[in-house]
């Protein structure tokens, strides 16, 4: 029996420990049973993209809180800063919380256009808290053709060490701005991601556990399908999608995050696709946006470094 065909008998024989055994799924598994599908079945990802934010207004414009604030009033003072800001807070809550330009709104519909173009729409998306992973998300969504809605993870949080505080995020019922799935109950709480301080190898650690988790995570379908996962999150989070996904996992160091952003600028996407139990990057899957002075694509010789 080949590797691949024992993984799979191995996740049948142990149905009842399997993926499919977390807490949200186990009670729409038992209200399943009371009202079951003749046609049900559970499919699990073999598609995963995992996409950096687009661009911040606080990366193009330094110092954008004070300048645009006349009198607690927001007035932007370029015009790539939003009209008005995506939702009512008070405008120190953006500081380390920051939302996105309007040419990275486009930018993110581009990339969900491109989704939709090569046959690549998610039928499942994941999101950090960050507002800026939350608007990128919602635009991809809307562009791509998804009818998924956003399940916002606290556990895919980038681990930065914040001199002035953890970044005060959206609440829940500022959530109601964006196609946010109000039932979906996270792997990690925010509390247990914003709690302490990390190490490098407990980011690490938490990075592989919630990635796994959602590779492991069984849908309901009525069609047996290729189900393809979207996760928007930070530019670390790709690089360490890549190495910690695949069959001999490879780390992040300390080091490589001070300046990750360079080698995976906004909008930077990695596709991976399963094969057996780990995960293989499929190159020129969906199309890339190049400007003069810009590209969305990742420098391929830093992540898939050995």
């Amino acid at each position: 029996m080949g590797r691949c065909e024992q993984d799979k008998k191995n996740a049948e024989d142990n149905s009842e420990v399997g993926s499919y055994n977390c807490p949200s799924n186990r009670d729409h598994r038992d209200s399943s049973r009371r009202a079951h599908h003749p046609n049900e079945i559970y499919v699990s990802p073999t598609v995963m993209m995992v996409m950096r934010h687009s661009e911040r207004v606080d990366d193009c414009c330094p110092g954008w809180i004070e300048k645009c604030n006349k009198e607690g009033k927001y007035e932007p003072f370029d015009l790539n800063m939003p009209t008005r800001l995506p939702i009512q807070r008070p405008l120190k809550d953006y500081t380390r919380d920051t939302c996105i330009t309007r040419s990275g709104a486009v930018l993110a519909q581009m990339i969900g256009r491109g989704l939709l173009m090569t046959d690549n729409t998610p039928d499942v998306i994941y999101c950090s808290p960050s507002l800026r992973c939350i608007q990128t998300a919602t635009w991809v969504r809307e562009m791509s053709g998804s009818k998924a809605l956003l399940r916002v993870e606290p556990g895919l949080f980038e681990n930065f060490h914040y001199p002035h505080g953890v970044p005060r995020f959206i609440s829940q019922l500022q959530r109601h701005v964006f196609p946010v799935d109000k039932t979906f109950r996270p792997f990690l709480s925010l509390e247990t991601v914003v709690g302490k301080q990390e190490t490098n190898d407990e980011y690490n650690a938490r990075i592989q556990l919630i990635l796994n988790a959602i590779a492991d995570q069984s849908e309901v379908s009525t069609v047996e399908k290729e189900l393809k996962v979207l996760v928007v999150a930070h530019a670390s989070t790709v690089d360490m999608a890549v190495g910690l996904l695949r069959e001999v996992p490879r780390k992040i160091r300390e080091e490589e995050l001070d300046n990750i952003a360079i080698p995976v600028p906004y909008c930077s996407l990695a596709y991976l696709k399963k094969k057996c139990n780990y995960w293989v990057p499929a190159a020129h899957q969906v199309p890339s946006v190049t400007y003069e002075f810009l590209t969305t694509k990742y420098n391929h010789y830093f992540v898939h470094r050995t």
